[in-house]
């Protein structure tokens, strides 16, 4: 359950909001980030054969719960749980009530409600969750009562009220029905489908660590100057290596002849992108006029569109298709804003499995265009 919200959260990150008309994306967190720990205790109603002849008291008992988990995003999350206690149920033919003592382990995930449909705010009192689950109950066996083990798959639905004290602390208080085997309480006879449980709890929740989701701004106009410094340093040791092969391998006659083809290798220019987009901003617009003249220029060569995302941000195949937009939309300005053939394009639509710029990895949410 954990490995199927994860990318969730991770989509979410992707896609950022918008604050006051500024883009804004999620601050990039770490797999010990945003972990908590709830403590629970209340009540739990079971519904099985014989529930409608037993007082209210006799189906009502004490259950507890120990959660860890982990929120994704502000919208996601998901917990393991370890609870139980005992459940009351009642056989109306021979007029007896009897306990049965069980312990439950459930995989839950949660979805913050308040943050889903409302503009997230890290320091609201009030969020309500939906908790969608499957558990494992294990019925102990009891002499006493003539009562065999048991064992059951139960599948959950909840909500949780969560009440925010401060940034580590809050009060919670949930409700959760869970679906048992007929068996669960060693009492089949009316050939009811299944018994069931109704837990109504309140409980404390720590969260640890850093704690919380922060935004920042999707364009860094310092990121984006510092990747164009360090391609231009690329560039310039690629015309020391040019021209010390160019020395060694030709006679001057040649190197003079072979000048306007050297000049189209030279190529090397790209299109930075922000976090999880594929539009082409204004101040990109410069690089992709430098090409279209290149091209112009020099009517025989060919420009390789290799397309890069960030491994750091995204799952696999989210972040192929996002290089596959990102090349698609530096080939649309040049085919059409600048007239270029695109017969003259050779694409690489590389995702997160190549990782250009190793050191820094928000350089990798570019577009790299070289001459062949």
């Amino acid at each position: 359950m954990l490995l199927a919200i994860s990318p969730i959260g991770l989509f979410a990150q992707n896609e950022g909001t918008t604050v006051q008309n500024q883009e804004k994306a999620l601050k990039q967190y770490g797999f010990w980030d945003n972990w908590f720990i709830q403590g629970q205790i209340g009540g739990q109603y079971t519904f099985s054969e014989d529930y409608k002849w037993s007082s209210f008291g006799d189906k009502l008992t004490p259950t507890a719960a120990l959660n860890i988990g982990k929120f994704f995003s502000p919208e996601t999350g998901a917990r393991l749980q370890l609870g139980g206690w005992t459940s009351g149920n009642y056989l109306h033919f021979t007029n007896h009530a009897y306990n049965v003592n069980y312990l439950n382990v459930n995989a839950d995930a949660l979805f913050n409600l308040t943050n889903i449909f409302l503009p997230y705010k890290e320091d609201r009192v009030f969020n309500l969750y939906g908790i969608l689950g499957v558990g494992y109950v294990h019925g102990f066996r009891d002499s006493d009562e003539n009562l065999h083990a048991t064992n059951s798959l139960a599948p959950r639905l909840g909500l949780q009220a969560d009440f925010r004290l401060n940034k580590a602390w809050s009060l919670n208080i949930e409700a959760n029905g869970n679906l048992l085997r007929d068996n669960f309480n060693n009492n089949n006879y009316a050939g009811t489908s299944n018994d069931g449980t109704l837990n109504v709890l309140a409980g404390v929740t720590y969260r640890f660590g850093k704690r919380g989701f922060a935004t920042v701004n999707a364009e860094n106009p310092a990121l984006i100057q510092s990747l164009n410094d360090e391609i231009n340093a690329q560039r310039a040791k690629a015309e020391e290596y040019k021209a010390c092969c160019e020395k060694k391998s030709a006679e001057p006659k040649t190197i003079i002849k072979e000048v306007p083809i050297a000049q189209n290798a030279q190529l090397n220019s790209m299109v930075s992108f922000r976090i999880g987009k594929a539009t082409i901003d204004p101040s990109q617009e410069a690089n992709l006029y430098n090409v279209a003249q290149f091209m112009k220029s020099n009517k025989d060569a060919k420009v390789i569109i290799a397309s890069y995302c960030d491994a750091k941000t995204g799952t696999p195949a989210f972040n192929q298709k996002l290089s596959e937009k990102r090349s698609a939309a530096v080939v649309k300005v040049l085919t059409e804003k600048y007239g270029i053939d695109k017969n003259r394009f050779i694409v690489e639509n590389n995702g997160d499995k190549q990782q250009p710029f190793a050191d820094n990895n928000a350089w990798n949410r570019v577009t790299i265009m070289t001459s062949k």
